[in-house]
């Protein structure tokens, strides 16, 4: 049941935050390998300009670009992250009782083990995602574009083209994303929701305490995560040679390089205001939404259960 709460709790979140991932992507990939003096014409400057683009180009569907596929990416990453840590926690491994300052690494670890789990289920629909919100009819800085009908086609052309191994093009990238993401997340979490507990005012409403530590975990994760974003966005979306080899990039630590001598520090950064402004409210609407379910499903779950037991 751990598992489900976590995936239903991330296609809530999804409906609203969609928009914010899409205009993500495409600043991710504008001025690809180009140093940020060498970029004269911008599409995708900033939220505004990058929102006004997405509509004059797509119209307003494009702001809903991979919608599908980013559900399915939601649902199979969160349901088994979330549902993984759920799991931990219930058995007290996230705890320690007999060295309390353990907690926060123990926290740490779970949440980097449950990112791990999660990007192995989740890889093949983040590649789709990608390469369908880096598409558009508009003028764009993007090396290189995959053209799909949707997301069933799209998973059927990368699997034509390269095989399985296309369907889990950059999963090293992707697993530090989420390594790194989910341990921000789920730590940050954790004891933000454990100092709040301590006052009255928490302890009455499971939504507040969710959302203001939701709020906190949300920015951590930002902050961390922002570059391994951005490698995984690259490794994702670059053309494949025939054998379904990529062009740009051979691994992550190629991309990371060539990203730092290209573009700076700052390319490990562009896109953050939307991802920001994605991650938090994400954040803060997957956990408010995960605690919310977890505490119907305790109210009346579980007592159904104990009803059918007991009769």
């Amino acid at each position: 049941m751990e598992f489900l709460l976590g995936g239903a709790s991330s296609m809530c979140a999804v409906l609203f935050t969609n928009p914010l991932d899409v205009l993500k992507t495409r600043q991710q990939l504008e001025g690809e390998l180009m140093a940020k003096q060498n970029l004269t014409q911008r599409s995708y400057k900033g939220i505004r300009q990058s929102f006004l683009t997405v509509v004059r180009t797509d119209g307003f569907r494009g702001l809903q670009k991979g919608f599908p596929a980013a559900l399915l990416f939601q649902f199979s990453m969160n349901s088994v992250r979330l549902g993984t840590y759920q799991t931990v926690d219930n058995l007290g491994w996230t705890k320690s009782t007999k060295h309390p300052s353990l907690t926060p690494l123990l926290s740490i670890l779970w949440g980097g083990c449950a990112g791990l789990v999660s990007a192995t289920a989740s890889c093949p629909f983040y590649v789709v995602k990608t390469q369908l919100q880096a598409v558009t009819s508009g003028t764009y800085t993007a090396r290189f574009q995959h053209h799909h009908s949707g997301t069933l086609s799209a998973l059927v052309n990368i699997y034509q083209q390269s095989g399985i191994r296309g369907l889990f093009r950059g999963y090293p990238a992707s697993v530090a994303r989420l390594s790194v993401g989910s341990a921000a997340e789920m730590a940050s979490f954790s004891v933000c929701k454990s100092f709040l507990l301590r006052y009255q005012v928490f302890q009455e409403s499971i939504v507040l305490t969710a959302l203001a530590s939701s709020t906190v975990a949300g920015f951590f994760t930002s902050v961390l995560m922002s570059p391994c974003d951005v490698v995984t966005t690259r490794m994702t979306n670059q053309a494949v040679s025939a054998n379904g080899k990529g062009l740009l990039y051979t691994n992550i630590f190629d991309c990371f390089l060539k990203i730092y001598r290209s573009e700076g520090i700052h390319g490990y950064y562009k896109g953050f205001v939307p991802m920001y402004l994605r991650v938090a409210p994400h954040t803060m609407l997957n956990l408010t939404f995960w605690e919310f379910f977890k505490g119907l499903y305790e109210r009346y779950g579980r007592q159904s259960y104990t009803i059918r037991t007991l009769s």
